[in-house]
């Protein structure tokens, strides 16, 4: 496993319920990147290798 990178999204990598994988610019929706980890274009019959996570940050 390489070393982490961190991106801070912005609203133009935000469409609807889904994001744009920084890698390959495909948008996945939150769910399916909660649930796999991956963009849509990656996994096994993708061509993208980036894993992806959601943190949640909360401010009081």
């Amino acid at each position: 496993m390489g070393p982490e990178r961190r991106i801070r999204l912005t609203e133009g990598d935000s469409m609807e319920s889904g994001l744009r994988c920084p890698a390959c610019g495909t948008y996945t929706a939150i769910s399916d990147i909660i649930a796999t980890g991956r963009c849509r274009n990656g996994g096994s019959s993708g061509s993208c290798d980036v894993t992806l996570h959601v943190d949640v940050v909360v401010e009081r």
